[in-house]
């Protein structure tokens, strides 16, 4: 009744958003099945498989063997605490600017560098052979962060048509890395128990090196749209 009796207008926005096709219905079987027939969507599930999910599941365990170079757990559980709180800090203020440099890089570059440091730090940690050095080592992640998350949404909206970029978050980055880590967990926990920590982070960080590597050939840095469906 309000409605009808304060007959509202439609507003100009709303026009100009409907013109431009945004509420338009975006997803269909038929752009589904054109998506999976790209190469560059099979390209950037590699990155994220390849890299980004064997990084989770090294991060995952990172804190037990941060642990083991203090004297006590006690005392490693309370510096832990200390680098991650400040490593969240600062990745925030990256996280703020990041998007300035990555306009500027690119989001292929962005990814790529993303893949680099999370290769520096496992392949540092199987190396590593001090408190110092691990917690060095801790604080790369706080550059890793913004270049991977940022560059994610960068990537799929300039690689990608628009209206897909919830869809491809989701399925391309999310599923995809939350389902890759859920084997490759159970695989890494088991090299934990036979070689140990510095043996499985080598190995680990070997892949995701030689991942980055191959995303060098299957990121593509054009943009080329997805055909807008009725």
């Amino acid at each position: 009744v309000l409605l009808w009796v304060s007959k509202p207008e439609s507003s100009n926005s709303a026009e100009v958003i409907d013109a431009l096709g945004a509420n338009r219905q975006a997803f269909s079987m038929r752009t589904a099945a054109e998506l999976l027939r790209m190469p560059r969507f099979w390209g950037f599930i590699i990155y994220v498989v390849g890299v980004a999910s064997v990084y989770d599941v090294f991060d995952q365990q990172f804190a037990n063997f941060f642990k083991g170079f203090f004297a006590s757990p006690q005392r490693g559980t309370e510096v832990f605490g200390f680098v991650t709180t400040g490593g969240e800090l600062l990745n925030a203020l990256i996280m703020f600017c990041a998007p300035a440099i990555i306009n500027r890089i690119g989001a292929k570059n962005a990814l790529l560098i993303a893949g680099l440091i999370m290769s520096v730090r496992i392949l540092g940690s199987s190396f590593a052979t001090s408190a110092v050095e691990v917690i060095i080592l801790k604080m790369l992640h706080m550059f890793e962060i913004p270049f991977l998350l940022v560059g994610t949404f960068k990537y799929i909206s300039s690689a990608f048509n628009p209206k897909l970029s919830a869809t491809l978050f989701l399925i391309g980055f999310n599923l995809s890395k939350q389902l890759s880590g859920v084997v490759l967990s159970a695989w890494v926990g088991r090299m934990y128990d036979t070689v140990g920590f510095h043996q499985a982070y080598l190995i680990l960080g070997c892949i995701t090196l030689s991942f980055t590597v191959i995303s060098l050939f299957t990121l593509k840095g054009s943009k080329t749209l997805l055909p807008a469906t009725a």
